[in-house]
């Protein structure tokens, strides 16, 4: 693959995963559809590129992560943001893993494989169900570390669902915490920090995964790899705050669903 086409990829994942569209599902998009790649390597570089993001949001919430990685602060507030960011994990784990094999088994099958972009646009036209009711509600509401232990266990749960490409990540938390009543910054900034353990979790899985089947996790060359997630980590942090505050003031609602249609539309167009 060449390497300005990989930067290229990288860009796209740096500046999407800010909005709630699924970069992953427009990134598998493209490179089965356009590309002609099989999901099955569509969806490791996907992961691989995460890596980046995921390097984005640890620099933006170090300071926050200090807190909450330090023993010796026991303050009341930040020991809740801790107990939120484990139960939600532990409900990420709870729905992610039986997610991954899932999407793993079907992009594997002969038979399903080319089900993949279907599956994409039918998850992207949920995700902009699920933001479409949760624009509807009402910027104020409780400080995230109030809510009860079953709402943060809840949105993990919902967090899990995102390792299926076309559910975003951040639309489905983000839009999960705001029907959970979760005043809005509260929202956006707990479903950033939660994204760090699962986007960690997932990558470590999909790498044993790979490898105790024998196969290889560089599905690219290695110094284009390492390459592709500085770019990614790099465009992220500097785009991070504009798409945040561009995903806060519109609907991307309609989005998704346009991305959705389109998405069908392609896979439609194969048996014509």
């Amino acid at each position: 693959m060449l390497i300005w086409i990989i930067l290229g990829f990288a860009v796209l994942q740096g500046v999407l995963e800010w909005l709630p569209v699924s970069s992953s599902g427009q990134t598998i998009i493209l490179l089965t559809e356009a590309m002609n790649i099989n999901p099955d390597d569509a969806l490791t570089l996907s992961l691989w590129l995460h890596l980046g993001t995921l390097i984005a949001v640890l620099v933006k919430y170090r300071k926050e992560l200090w807190l909450f990685i330090n023993p010796k602060i026991q303050d009341e507030e930040i020991k809740k943001w801790r107990l939120f960011l484990v139960l939600s994990t532990i409900g990420t784990i709870i729905v992610g893993i039986p997610c991954y094999f899932l999407v793993r088994a079907f992009i594997d099958s002969p038979e399903l494989g080319d089900y993949t972009t279907l599956v994409i646009g039918i998850a992207l036209l949920i995700t902009a169900l699920v933001l479409f009711i949760s624009k509807k509600e009402n910027v104020e509401g409780e400080k995230l570390e109030e809510i009860s232990k079953v709402k943060m266990v809840g949105s993990g749960l919902l967090q899990g669902f995102s390792i299926i490409p076309g559910i975003s990540r951040s639309g489905i938390t983000m839009g999960g915490l705001l029907l959970m009543n979760v005043e809005k910054n509260d929202a956006v900034k707990g479903s950033f920090l939660m994204s760090i353990p699962a986007v960690a979790g997932g990558f470590i899985l999909s790498l044993t995964d790979v490898l105790s089947k024998g196969n290889s996790v560089l599905i690219i060359e290695w110094w284009q790899l390492i390459l592709a997630i500085i770019f990614t980590a790099v465009i992220g942090y500097f785009t991070m705050e504009l798409f945040i505050f561009i995903a806060r003031k519109y609907n991307f609602a309609i989005i998704c669903l346009i991305l959705g249609i389109i998405a069908i539309v392609l896979f439609s167009l194969r048996w014509v």
